[in-house]
């Protein structure tokens, strides 16, 4: 079995026990439960990094290094200490579980042949960090979708914001100096358009109703995994 299977496999493990310590702490508001969860989700983080090094390696597709680029991005959890544990809190950490497990089946599934891997260009690796910091505000819309509340303030989702506005501009200011247009026209520059633009929404979006925001944020995020996974 190769590394990268190991690794990509241990943090699968690891990121199930943060999500069951985090819904045991949210039941039974265990002290040191949480700090345990947190270090338990760097731990899947780093672990998942090294697995995508190794991985890039190694002969596989592109789609499951993204995809484990983009759930170690998600992976590492951040500490509540100002609001009560609640056994909603374990929807953080669900995004990147799914996507790491996806991308350890990709991984490990036998491949006729030999498939040789291309390199991820600066652009892709942009989106590719924009994809991991989506799959973690996907987790904190998944949140208030099942407990309704106010929009927690991440980071990760005004970062995200940011981020896409400067793919969105500069991608038009290449498209305005190489072909006299801000338009290109190609599926990858319309899904990044709409994804930034139902961002947008979402940062736009009344405060005074949290599940219509956490929707959008939702359906931008998973667009945004989609078309940085390729």
């Amino acid at each position: 079995m190769q590394p990268g299977v190991i690794l990509t496999g241990l943090a699968c493990g690891a990121l199930l026990a943060v999500a069951g310590l985090t819904l045991w702490d949210g039941l039974r508001q265990t002290p040191g439960l949480s700090r345990a969860a947190w270090v338990l989700g760097w731990v899947a983080a780093a672990l998942l990094l090294i697995g995508a090094l190794l991985v890039w390696q190694g002969n596989h597709d592109v789609p499951a290094l993204r995809l484990i680029l983009i759930a170690a991005l998600a992976a590492p959890p951040g500490l509540h200490r100002r609001r009560p544990s609640h056994w909603s809190n374990v929807m953080f950490i669900l995004p990147a579980l799914a996507l790491a497990e996806v991308g350890l089946f990709l991984i490990s599934k036998p491949v006729a042949g030999e498939t040789v891997s291309l390199p991820i260009r600066p652009m892709e690796l942009a989106i590719v960090v924009c994809g991991g910091l989506g799959a973690r505000a996907l987790g904190a819309a998944l949140n208030v979708i099942a407990i309704p509340s106010s929009i927690p303030k991440l980071g990760a989702f005004a970062v995200t914001y940011a981020l896409l506005t400067l793919l969105v501009g500069s991608t038009a200011l290449v498209n305005l100096w190489q072909r006299g247009t801000m338009w290109g026209g190609s599926a990858s520059e319309a899904g990044l358009a709409a994804v930034w633009l139902t961002w947008g929404a979402a940062w736009l979006g009344p405060r005074q109703r949290p599940r219509l925001r956490a929707g959008l944020i939702v359906m931008a995020a998973s667009l945004l995994i989609v078309l940085a996974v390729g």
